[in-house]
């Protein structure tokens, strides 16, 4: 591949990372949760942490690739395979809300996890097109969840 092959695949990759850093998810049942809830939603949820920290490790990809580093590759995308979770009470917060599309929004998260696998397996074999591809599932991953909860999870947890 020539560099301005990679040159025009990293531009793309790297603007694909920005809804990285959203946070996302939503449900129909806003009206349900109690009083105590509610209260709490303005506290910033640790999974809104987890997120940043994805968002850094999909731009040092992102910088890796575009460095052809492939061992850096290799090293990050475990981070974002087998990113933390949100401690216990605050994941059941998010599956409540989320309700009946719990499946769905874990579903993301198992995909997520499955494409970074592969991309840190193909940068173990310096397989630069593979890295590209496996790294593009992660992202199209990620967006896909962020268009689908994004906007209720902000209105429900942050008032926004």
């Amino acid at each position: 591949m020539t560099l301005r092959q990679y040159s025009t695949k990293i531009v793309l990759l790297f603007a694909l990372t920005a809804p990285s850093a959203w946070l996302l998810a939503s449900g129909d049942n806003v009206s349900q949760h109690s009083a105590r809830e509610q209260k709490s939603s303005s506290e910033e949820l640790v999974l809104r942490s987890i997120m940043r920290e994805l968002d850094e490790n999909m731009r040092e990809v992102v910088e890796a690739i575009s460095r052809e580093n492939w061992e850096r590759v290799a090293e990050i995308a475990p981070l974002i395979a087998d990113h933390p979770e949100p401690p216990f009470a605050e994941k059941t917060r998010i599956l409540r809300f989320v309700g009946t599309d719990a499946a769905r929004f874990r579903g993301y998260d198992r995909q997520v996890h499955e494409a970074a696998r592969d991309m840190g397996e193909k940068a173990r074999q310096a397989d630069g097109q593979a890295v590209i591809e496996a790294f593009s599932r992660v992202q199209n991953h990620c967006l896909a969840c962020h268009q689908e909860f994004k906007e209720g999870f902000r209105a429900h947890f942050y008032g926004k």
